[in-house]
């Protein structure tokens, strides 16, 4: 059961950023276990338990580990200073697909939906969407909470002249929507949970768009 996070949590993020080494991190390991690791994936089973069951979708979660991949990092810092959970489908290639995620980092939190790095090709296939059924897709952007605004990088030369709402999703390289806070304090309490639940069956429709992009069959409406 995810009771919160609590201010341990951000003196260890705020700790682990300040003293990336592994003598300050064994020092500390019990509080990252019993304030970090432990409420983190309670909270991702928590969410995920809540959102398949109100939107019957098949997406697994995945919570992030502490330690870098010693393979990737050469900057001596061998633990990560933000941790995260997503969920998405049982995929190999999982950066083509879209997926929710929640990250807590040492200055706050975000959370959203969408690709970490989308392929041209569903770009492109996004593109043609748009452009079939415009006022569509209007309707599943304007259905968005205020709290999100879209992401991803844009090409330099664009694509394509759009206007008004369509301008700003249609020139990305990738795509998704986050919403991102300053502080812990919402994540102290256990309502947290359901915020989020809540958050991501509003993003739903839009991840129904999306998934069928990567080639394989969506989820039915």
């Amino acid at each position: 059961m995810f009771t919160g996070f609590n201010e341990k949590t951000t003196e260890f993020l705020w700790g682990i950023g300040l003293n990336n080494e592994r003598g300050w991190f064994m020092e500390h390991k019990q509080e990252y276990a019993d304030h970090l690791q432990t409420p983190l994936r309670a909270l991702a089973d928590e969410v995920w338990t809540c959102f398949t069951e109100k939107t019957k979708l098949d997406l697994n979660f995945h919570v992030a580990r502490i330690h870098r991949d010693a393979r990737r990092f050469r900057d001596g810092r061998p633990y990560k200073e933000n941790l995260w959970f997503s969920m998405e489908r049982d995929h190999e290639a999982w950066t083509a697909e879209p997926g929710f995620f929640f990250e807590i980092t040492p200055e706050g939190y975000s959370y959203g939906m969408g690709y970490f790095m989308a392929p041209a090709a569903v770009m492109k296939k996004f593109r043609d969407q748009l452009d079939a059924n415009p006022a569509g897709f209007e309707r599943i952007a304007l259905g968005l909470p205020k709290d999100f605004h879209t992401y991803g990088d844009e090409y330099s030369r664009p694509k394509g002249v759009k206007e008004g709402l369509l301008a700003e999703w249609y020139n990305r390289k990738t795509i998704g929507v986050i919403a991102e806070y300053k502080g812990h304090d919402k994540l102290y309490s256990p309502r947290f949970s359901k915020t989020l639940c809540d958050a991501f069956v509003s993003l739903a429709p839009l991840y129904s768009f999306l998934l069928p992009l990567s080639g394989e069959p969506g989820p039915a409406d």
